[in-house]
């Protein structure tokens, strides 16, 4: 199955169907700064954050995953850069747990002020 840049980061970010062997598809493009970046949503991260409360995902899946995020300039994560910084970096905040998470979630979830 082919995929293009997107179709492979959406298939990695969203835990997709087809997540390994989107891996392997994105391998083929190169480190290209100049091209137009997949943006991550907030709906995007509540989604994974309940796939790791639904026992879907693991916390080293979600270790990986904002790992992923953070490492790639072909994605833009403007907003969800702290949710992303706090679950890349498990040290800072603690280990990464179904209580944090839950709380993360209602933090991403109300409104701003």
């Amino acid at each position: 199955m082919n995929m293009s840049r997107t179709e492979a980061l959406n298939q990695i970010i969203t835990f997709g169907e087809f997540r390994g062997s989107a891996f392997s598809q994105l391998l083929q493009f190169g480190f290209d700064t100049e091209i137009e970046h997949f943006k991550v949503t907030k709906t995007m991260l509540a989604d994974v954050l309940n796939k790791y409360l639904s026992d879907v995902i693991s916390a080293d899946d979600l270790d990986e995953w904002a790992n992923f995020i953070e490492c790639r300039d072909d994605i833009d994560y403007s907003l969800i850069e702290g949710y992303v910084y706090a679950l890349a970096n498990p040290e800072l905040m603690g280990d990464i747990s179904k209580h944090k998470i839950m709380k993360m979630l209602q933090m991403l979830n109300s409104p701003s002020l």
